[in-house]
C-alpha cells in the first residue's frame, strides 16, 4: 500500500489578507440600540452586543438640562476598519434625523484575536 504524502497547509495569514478590525462603542438612549445594530449589520458587522446602563447625572442636573430619562444602551459592534466610515456616515444621518436620537460613539482597534475561525467570523469573510 502506497503512503500518502502529508499535505502541508499554509497558515491563514500567508494565503489571505488580514484586514484590521475595530470595536465601535455607541452609547445611546434606551430604545435606539436596535437601529444602531441594524446600521452596523448593513455595513458588514457580524457581531454586536448590547448592555443596559444608566447616566450618572443627578436629579437636579437632569432637571436643569431637561433630561427625563437617564437609561442608556451601550452597543459594541465589531466591524472591519475599512467599513467603519460607511457605518459612521449612516449613523450620523440617523442621529440627524431626529432630535430624540442622541448618543456618543468611539472606536478601538483590535490588535489580537484568539483563533482563525473567530477572525473569519468577525471579519465577515
Amino acid at each position: 500500500m502506497a503512503k500518502r504524502k502529508k499535505e502541508t497547509k499554509l497558515p491563514f495569514d500567508k494565503t489571505n489578507e488580514i484586514k484590521p478590525l475595530v470595536a465601535y462603542f455607541a452609547i445611546v438612549n434606551q430604545g435606539n440600540a436596535n437601529a444602531v445594530i441594524e446600521i452596523f449589520r448593513r455595513a458588514g458587522s457580524t457581531a454586536s452586543f448590547v448592555q443596559m446602563g444608566t447616566g450618572t447625572a443627578s436629579k437636579r442636573v437632569m432637571d436643569i438640562l431637561g433630561i427625563e430619562d437617564n437609561r442608556k444602551e451601550i452597543v459594541v459592534s465589531i466591524i472591519r476598519e475599512e467599513k467603519l466610515n460607511e457605518a459612521k456616515t449612516e449613523l450620523e444621518a440617523y442621529y440627524a434625523a431626529s432630535k430624540r436620537n442622541k448618543g456618543i460613539g468611539f472606536s478601538i482597534s483590535l490588535t489580537g484575536l484568539s483563533g482563525v475561525r473567530v477572525y473569519q467570523f468577525l471579519a465577515n469573510l
